[in-house]
C-alpha cells in the first residue's frame, strides 16, 4: 500500500494550527536521525528522500473536521491521523468530535490535545472507551514528541491496513478452500446417491413410461419390456421376452435386423425408422422406432423406444384433405372474386364511361346534373368494389407495389380535386400546404400512396360539416442514405372527432366508429383498414389525433427515394398524337359504345367487332396500329385469339394488344402477358387512361393543328351519334 501521510488539525485556536504546521514542517532537518530507527522497528528499507512530507489540513470546528474526513473517504484518500482538541466552544467539544469522527472512519488514528484540566484520562476513557486509535499529546508540545507521533501513527495506519488486507486475504483463501472441500464433498455425496437410485430410477421410468420401452441382449432377443410395449402389441410379456423384433414384425427378416443394427445403430443409432406393429385385436398399426447401443456390465444391449404413430397418420392424413379442402375453397374464393368483379365491372364500365362522355354533349342543365350524379354513384360504387377485392389480395400477401418516379404534387393536386366539388358543396375549404424542401418527383407507387390520401380525404370530407379540410405535406432528409427522405402528410379536418376509447377500432377490418356512424355516413369499414396496410406495407406508419368536436389528424409516414426530375421533350403541352387505326373486339354493346367514343375522341379511327372469331379475320386482313382485345368473350375468348393472332405467319402478328377487362386478381394481369398481349387497362376506363396506353404503344407525333382539323370534321356528327346509339340501347333494354 502507500503511503499516507494525511494529517487533519481539528482546534478552534488558529495558534495551535501554526505551532503544529511549524513542528512537523521543521522536523525534515532531524529526520535523518529517525531513518535507522524507522528500519529497525518496521524493517523497511531506508527511504532515498531524507524527509517526510506530511500533507496537513485544518478544520476549526468539530463539525468542520467531519466534513472534511467524509470528503476525503468520498475521494478515495482518507487522511491517516487527526490532532483535535478538547475544547472547541461554541461547538462540540474534542470527545463529541473524535466520536462523530470514528463513526465516519474507524481506521483513523487520533491524537487528543489536552492540559489535563478539561477532563482526566478516566473521563476521556469512559466517553470514548478503549481504543488503540487515541492517544493523548499534553500541553504545551513538545515538538520531539508531535513529530514522533507523526510517523509512528502514520505508519501504523499502513501497517494496520496491511494487516488487515492480509487477514482479509486469508480469511478469503480459507474460505474459499473450504467451499471447494464442501463442494467436493457435496459433490461425492450426491455421486454416491445418484448411483444408488440410477438404477431404481431407470427401473421407475422404464415401467411408467407411455412410450413403450424394450432391452435386448446381444444376439438381438427382448430380455426386458415394460407394460406400454406390451399394450401396443397385445401380448403377454411372456409372448416377447425371449423373442426378437423379427417375430413382431418389426423387420422382415433377421437378416434386415442385423443389417439394421449393425449398420444404423453402431455409429449414431436408429432414429424414427418406421415400422408396422402387429396388435393381436386391433390388427397392422404404425409405430416409430428408436434404438440405441448401452453396456450393461461390459455387456452390449439395445434399448428400442417404440411409439404408436396410427392416430398420427390418420390425422396428418385428414388434415391434408383438410388442405386440399382449403385450397379449393380458396381457389372458389378467387373465382367468385373475379366473376364478381367482372360482372360488377362489365355494366360499371357503361355506366362511368357513357356519363364521361355525356359531360360533352349539349344537354340540358338538368339532364347534365343528372349526368353527374350517375357519375358520382358510378365512382362510389366503383371505390367499394376496389376496397373489396384489394383488402382481398392483402390479406392473401398478393398485392405488390410498384417502384416508379412520379410528380408528387399532381398526385396531391388530383387527389384534391377529386373532392374538390364534394368540399365545395358542403361549403368547406379544403387547403394543400406542401414545404419548401419536398422534391418534385418521388419513386415509389403513385397510385397506391393516391389511394391511401384519397381515402383520408374522403373521410375527412364525410365527417366534417364546417370548417376546413388541411393537407399538409413535409420531408425529412435521410442522412444515413445519399437520396432517401421520409414523406410525412398529414390530413386534418374539423369535423366530428372520435372519442379516445374509440380510436383502437379506427383502423379494425368492417369495423366503424359505432353503428349510429355507420348509419349516418355508411361505408364498409375497409378504407382506414385498407389505408394501414398499404402504408405498412410501404416501411411507414399511420396515427391518429382526434378530439370529439374539434376534429381529426390522420398523418402517415412512409419512406420514400428522390427522383431525379426528367428533362421535358421539345413540343409543348399541346402535341397531339397522329390518328391511328384501332380494332375494339367487345362483346358487350354499351362498352363497344364507351370505348368506341373515346378513341374517336382522341383522333383515332375504330372498327368494331364483338366475338375473337372475327377479330383473327380482320387482323389477317387490315394492318392495325393497335388492337383493343376483351379477355371474357362467349365463344373464342381474348385469351385463345391473342394467341392465334401472334401465331399468324404475316407481320400482321405483331400488331400491339391491349387486354380489356373487368377482372381485377393478382394473376389477371400475368395471364394476358402471358398469352402475348401486351398491356393491360381494367374496366371501369376513362379517356386518360386509354390515351396513355395508345401513347405508349405507338411513337409518331401529328402537330396540334391537323389533330384540331380532324377533331373539327367529326365534332359535328359525334352528338348524334353518341344521342342515336344510347336512345336505341335503352329503348331495346326495354323492350
Amino acid at each position: 500500500m502507500e503511503s499516507n501521510y494525511r494529517i487533519l488539525i481539528v482546534d478552534d485556536n488558529r495558534a495551535i494550527h501554526d505551532d503544529l504546521r511549524k513542528i512537523l514542517a521543521g522536523e525534515r532537518a532531524e529526520e535523518s536521525d529517525l531513518v535507522s530507527d524507522e528500519t529497525f522497528l518496521f524493517e523497511s528499507p531506508v527511504r532515498n528522500e531524507a524527509t517526510t512530507r506530511f500533507e496537513i489540513e485544518s478544520a476549526y470546528q468539530g463539525q468542520e473536521g467531519l466534513a472534511r474526513v467524509q470528503a476525503k473517504l468520498a475521494e478515495g484518500s482518507p487522511y491517516a491521523l487527526a490532532f483535535v482538541d478538547v475544547r472547541m466552544p461554541p461547538g462540540w467539544d474534542g470527545v463529541e468530535t473524535i466520536t462523530q469522527l470514528w463513526k465516519a472512519d474507524p481506521n483513523l488514528q487520533v491524537v487528543i490535545c489536552t492540559a489535563f484540566s478539561d477532563y482526566s484520562w478516566p473521563d476521556i476513557r469512559g466517553k470514548l472507551g478503549h481504543s488503540d486509535n487515541l492517544l493523548i499529546l499534553k500541553k504545551p508540545f513538545d515538538s520531539i514528541e508531535v513529530i514522533q507521533l507523526a510517523h509512528a501513527l502514520t505508519r501504523k495506519w499502513i501497517v494496520s491496513h496491511q494487516a488487515r488486507a492480509r487477514l482479509e486475504d486469508l480469511d478469503r483463501m480459507v474460505a474459499r478452500r473450504t467451499a471447494e472441500l464442501q463442494a467436493t464433498n457435496d459433490s461425492l455425496k450426491k455421486e454416491f446417491a445418484e448411483r444408488a437410485k440410477a438404477e431404481e430410477a431407470f427401473r421407475t421410468v422404464f415401467d411408467a413410461s407411455p412410450i413403450g420401452i424394450a432391452l435386448l441382449n446381444e444376439n438381438l432377443r427382448f430380455v426386458s419390456a415394460n407394460d406400454a410395449m406390451l399394450h401396443l402389441h397385445g401380448i403377454t410379456r411372456d409372448r416377447i421376452i425371449g423373442n426378437d423384433p423379427v417375430e413382431l414384425e418389426w423387420f422382415d427378416t433377421r437378416e434386415d435386423l442385423t443389417r439394421a443394427i449393425d449398420g444404423g445403430l453402431a455409429p449414431v443409432g436408429i432414429d424414427q425408422r418406421q415400422v408396422k406393429l402387429r396388435h393381436a385385436g386391433r390388427g397392422s398399426r404404425a409405430g416409430l422406432l428408436w434404438a440405441r447401443q448401452v453396456e450393461i456390465r461390459d455387456v452390449r444391449h439395445v434399448l428400442c423406444f417404440l411409439l404408436d404413430i396410427t392416430e398420427r397418420k390418420q390425422m396428418e392424413e385428414e388434415l391434408r384433405r383438410a388442405r386440399i379442402d382449403a385450397e379449393a375453397a380458396a381457389e372458389a374464393k378467387s373465382e367468385f372474386l373475379a366473376n364478381m368483379s367482372h360482372e360488377i365491372r362489365t355494366p360499371l364500365n357503361g355506366v362511368l364511361g357513357l356519363s364521361s362522355l355525356l359531360d360533352d354533349q349539349t344537354l340540358p342543365e338538368s339532364a347534365r346534373e343528372v349526368a353527374k350524379l350517375v357519375r358520382t354513384s358510378g365512382e362510389m360504387l366503383r371505390r367499394v368494389l376496389d376496397d373489396v377485392l384489394d383488402f382481398s389480395k392483402i390479406e392473401s400477401g398478393k398485392l405488390e407495389l410498384e417502384k416508379a418516379a412520379f410528380s408528387l404534387r399532381e398526385s396531391l393536386e388530383w387527389s384534391l380535386g377529386i373532392y374538390q366539388k364534394a368540399a365545395l358543396d358542403k361549403q368547406l375549404e379544403l387547403k394543400l400546404s406542401v414545404a419548401d424542401n419536398v422534391p418534385p418527383q418521388i419513386v415509389g407507387d403513385a397510385t397506391r400512396l393516391r389511394q391511401v390520401l384519397t381515402n383520408l380525404i374522403s373521410n375527412a370530407v364525410k365527417f366534417t360539416d364546417r370548417g376546413s379540410i388541411t393537407i399538409s405535406v413535409e420531408v425529412e432528409q435521410n442522412k444515413s442514405q445519399s437520396g432517401a427522405c421520409s414523406l410525412e402528410i398529414s390530413v386534418t379536418d374539423t369535423g366530428i372527432g372520435i372519442p379516445e376509447n374509440r380510436i383502437n377500432r379506427l383502423f379494425q377490418s368492417f369495423s366503424q366508429v359505432d353503428a349510429s356512424t355507420n348509419r349516418r355516413f355508411g361505408g364498409t369499414g375497409l378504407g382506414l383498414a385498407i389505408c394501414k396496410r398499404l402504408v405498412e406495407m410501404m416501411g411507414g406508419e399511420i396515427t391518429v389525433a382526434s378530439s370529439p368536436g374539434e376534429g381529426t389528424t390522420l398523418t402517415f409516414t412512409v419512406p420514400v427515394s428522390i427522383a431525379i426530375p426528367e428533362i421535358p421533350m421539345d413540343g409543348g403541352a399541346d402535341c397531339y398524337g397522329p390518328s391511328r387505326r384501332v380494332l375494339v373486339v367487345e362483346d358487350n354493346p354499351i362498352n363497344r359504345i364507351v370505348i368506341e367514343r373515346m378513341l374517336q375522341k382522341l383522333g383515332h379511327s375504330v372498327d368494331i367487332v364483338n366475338d375473337g372469331d372475327t377479330a383473327i379475320q380482320r387482323a389477317q386482313e387490315i394492318h392495325y396500329d393497335l388492337l383493343f382485345m376483351d379477355v371474357n368473350m362467349p365463344g373464342l375468348d381474348g385469351l385463345q385469339a391473342t394467341r392465334r393472332i401472334r401465331a399468324l405467319p404475316t407481320l400482321h402478328a405483331k400488331v400491339p394488344i391491349i387486354a380489356l377487362t373487368a377482372s381485377a386478381m393478382a394473376n389477371d394481369r400475368q395471364d394476358c402477358l402471358s398469352a402475348g398481349m401486351n398491356d393491360y387497362l381494367s374496366k371501369p376506363i376513362n379517356i386518360e387512361g386509354v390515351k396513355r396506353v395508345v401513347d405508349r404503344w405507338t411513337s409518331d407525333k401529328l402537330t396540334p393543328s391537323a389533330k384540331r382539323s380532324d377533331r373539327v370534321a367529326t365534332s359535328e356528327i359525334e352528338n348524334a351519334e353518341l344521342t342515336f346509339a344510347l336512345t336505341s340501347f335503352y329503348s331495346d333494354a326495354r323492350i
